[in-house]
């Protein structure tokens, strides 16, 4: 019986642990936006860098950038590149697969090697990639 009640207690949290489609609402990339985009590419089922590139990418945001996010400034946008709309915004800005890029108007940063590198062994190196392709982009 303890087993039974176990196994109902833990399949639940193993179902939603184990989900790797990660719920970005209605974001989608705008071209030559006056805002900040960070455009992550990634594939239908993505890997633990993918995912930890998208976390990081959250929590440099939150972190450091909680009110040009709030104001509109700077927005995140993950992006399957296996769909139509992925491989649409891809087309547009030259992606061949999974990247990572900032983007303002026509200016685009492309920080995919820091971001699959480092994002999850080293994420402070990352971070400060991705700040400082904000921070320029801010001013």
């Amino acid at each position: 019986m303890a087993i039974r009640i176990l196994v109902c207690l833990l399949l639940p949290i193993c179902i939603v642990s184990c989900n790797t489609k990660h719920d970005n609402g209605s974001a989608s990339f705008e071209p030559d936006a006056e805002y900040i985009q960070i455009v992550l590419f990634h594939l239908e089922k993505r890997c633990a860098t993918c995912n930890a590139v998208e976390n990081e990418t959250l929590n440099v945001l939150e972190k450091h950038f909680q009110e040009e996010v709030k104001e509109g400034e700077i927005r995140m946008v993950a992006m399957n590149f296996q769909d139509s709309e992925g491989k649409k915004a891809a087309e547009l800005l030259r992606a061949s697969g999974q990247t990572l890029f900032v983007v303002k108007g026509d200016s685009i940063t492309d920080l995919t090697s820091e971001a699959f590198m480092f994002a999850q062994t080293h994420p402070e190196r990352y971070h400060a990639a991705l700040m400082d392709a904000l921070e320029k982009r801010l001013n």
